[in-house]
């Protein structure tokens, strides 16, 4: 395991550094990025939100407020519920011109002497204090304000759920004459708060000063009746009908929320836009999940390419620190390597084991007379022979210089002798073929075995001796030590 950390040392590094940088960077820019998006929802899209439907309300809400004012002031309904009450086609006629020129839902008026209901067609009814649907009348009659705002079914057009605008009329005696004003239909707000809500991509809901939820397109509160029972909002309830123009934060199963309060003062009512922060800043989210995945592909990547890099300048480090590079054979410090555990194996096992040194004769002259490049190229064709002559179980190496040295496995002395005879022979009969040249040359060989308890020095050593007998009894020999 160890041997492995050690091996994968840089692309462990060189991981940890990228995983570390591209998490840095990502996360840094989300959290970044998650902030700026708070503090636009806070200071500027959800104020802005409020105000854009604010203004679309005040064609809904604040315009009909008005109307309805105008209408508790008219001076013509005045005089003429002073004067009797005497043509109800009349005031049948102005409702109807009202309701028309103002595109309004309904306009009424509830006479306070003769308790008749008109509307545009007439006469709907005359209302009674034990009539549970005139209760507002008389709530209203009551009043010690000028007006208010109440959502109640329109008897004048089928039971519609509709919100009046209820103003109370006085001549200039100020006597009391009755109550006028227009309706909003419940179902086209509902419709224009949903197309609010899928516009602005937020939940909006009007709330009277009790914390009642008089309107919403937000599914989530069309069965609570109060924020105050609301999981979530009932946390800030207090606080936001406390205040005119504000902006609270509430946690609602797991999700942060933010809401914007503004209160309507011609309406009486407070406009609830609520921000999921969650929903804005998915996108983000989305860019961290595309840039980690990214980053993965990267590292992924990177690492394949740096495995394959690094293990290709690997080998070639080992190609260069084991193999001879002129004679592609194993270099000496190799075959010292390799030699111990073939003679670890020989004595476990009692294999035969020979080793053969072979140094071409007087290799300086060649250099000398035909230049290093003549001497690199015999190199180079003696160790092709060397390597064609012996099997594959066979190790040769560049002993140094021009010495050569071989381990026959499982190779008796006798063997041995034969082989390195034929590859004398071969040898000398080889001509090197070099520019012009044709060069001849010779070898001298050492021959040993391994003996019972032989270590590789002795070993070596008697090769050594060996191979220096024959070169000193006139070279081009094989001599046995």
């Amino acid at each position: 395991m160890s041997q492995f950390l050690q091996q994968r040392k840089l692309t462990i590094i060189l991981c940890l550094l990228l995983v570390c940088s591209f998490l840095a960077v990502s996360l840094v820019s989300y959290f970044s990025s998650k902030k700026t998006i708070h503090l636009a929802l806070i200071e500027k899209e959800l104020p802005l939100t409020s105000n854009a439907i604010y203004a679309e309300l005040q064609k809904d809400l604040v315009r009909p407020f008005f109307i309805s004012s105008m209408m508790s002031t008219n001076t013509f309904l005045q005089d003429w519920v002073s004067a009797g009450e005497k043509n109800p086609q009349v005031i049948a006629r102005y409702l109807q011109e009202t309701k028309a020129s103002y595109q309004v839902f309904t306009s009424f008026f509830v006479s306070e002497q003769s308790q008749h209901y008109y509307y545009p067609n007439g006469i709907l009814k005359t209302v009674s204090a034990t009539d549970p649907a005139d209760k507002w009348y008389f709530r209203a009659r009551q009043l010690n304000e000028p007006y208010e705002i109440n959502i109640d079914y329109d008897q004048a057009n089928a039971n519609s759920l509709a919100i009046f605008m209820n103003f109370r009329v006085f001549n200039q005696a100020q006597k009391f004459l009755g109550v006028t004003g227009v309706g909003v239909s419940m179902d086209r707000l509902f419709k224009l708060l949903c197309q609010y809500e899928q516009q602005y991509q937020k939940n909006i809901y009007l709330v009277d000063a009790t914390g009642r939820v008089r309107l919403t397109g937000n599914n989530r509160l069309l069965d609570p009746k109060s924020i105050h029972d609301i999981a979530g909002l009932k946390d800030i309830a207090h606080q936001a009908l406390a205040r005119k123009d504000a902006v609270f934060q509430y946690v609602l199963d797991g999700h942060n929320y933010l809401l914007h309060v503004r209160y309507m003062p011609e309406v009486r009512l407070f406009l609830f836009v609520e921000s999921q922060e969650d929903l804005a800043i998915i996108k983000v989210k989305h860019a961290l999940y595309f840039n980690i995945g990214l980053c993965t592909v990267i590292i992924l990547l990177t690492i394949f390419l740096t495995n394959m890099t690094v293990r290709k300048y690997q080998r070639k480090l080992e190609v260069m620190a084991t193999i001879d590079h002129l004679t592609q054979l194993i270099n000496r410090q190799t075959f010292e390597a390799l030699s111990q555990n073939i003679l670890a194996d020989s004595r476990r096992h009692n294999h035969p084991l020979s080793v053969i040194m072979a140094d071409i004769d007087l290799f300086k002259d060649i250099n000398d007379t035909y230049g290093h490049p003549a001497g690199d190229q015999v190199l180079k064709e003696v160790a092709h022979m060397l390597k064609a002559s012996v099997r594959e179980a066979d190790v040769v190496c560049r002993w140094g210089g021009e010495e050569f040295a071989i381990f026959l496995h499982k190779c008796s002395l006798e063997d041995a002798n034969r082989i390195a005879e034929q590859i004398r022979q071969r040898i000398a009969n080889h001509l090197v073929q070099y520019d012009m040249y044709s060069l001849k040359m010779t070898m001298s060989f050492g021959v040993t075995n391994y003996r019972y308890d032989d270590t590789m020095k002795e070993l070596l050593q008697r090769v050594d001796s060996a191979l220096y007998k024959a070169k000193f009894i006139g070279r081009n020999q094989v001599v046995s030590g």
